[in-house]
């Protein structure tokens, strides 16, 4: 297995000496749906893709669930859900009310064995298009 990679050129438009030079950027080779992760993981296990299926379902929901009621959402070996808010800034604590505070994203942080099997990856450059 390997992933793939091309050389993107550096844009710098902001700085008055700008960087000149490539940086490698990833090429995914597509996005797995859920339906294919599922029948990928029982072709390996004694769980039917049907089993996988509700049991993926059920946790999205789960985890749904569970950031809604302010907890962080940790899966052992995959990484940490969490949320983060924002709301206006204000001058007084007491100008701000629950109604005006939001979810301002949905946060993951790897897990360090998931990033540590990522570090070991083995890179090929993509062929160059003429």
């Amino acid at each position: 297995m390997s992933i793939r990679y091309r050389l993107t050129e550096v844009k710098d438009n902001i700085s008055s000496k700008p960087k000149k030079g490539y940086y490698a950027q990833v090429v995914t080779k597509g996005t797995i749906d859920t339906q294919t992760l599922c029948k990928q993981i029982a072709a390996g296990c004694s769980l039917s893709t049907a089993d996988m299926t509700a049991a993926i379902i059920a946790l999205s929901q789960q985890l749904t669930e569970c950031l809604l009621d302010g907890y962080n959402v940790n899966i052992e070996g995959i990484g940490t859900f969490s949320l983060s808010a924002e709301s206006k800034v204000v001058q007084k604590k007491t100008d701000i009310r629950a109604q005006s505070v939001r979810v301002k994203s949905v946060n993951f942080r790897s897990a360090v064995s998931l990033k540590k099997a990522m570090q070991e990856s083995k890179f090929e450059r993509e062929q160059m298009k003429e």
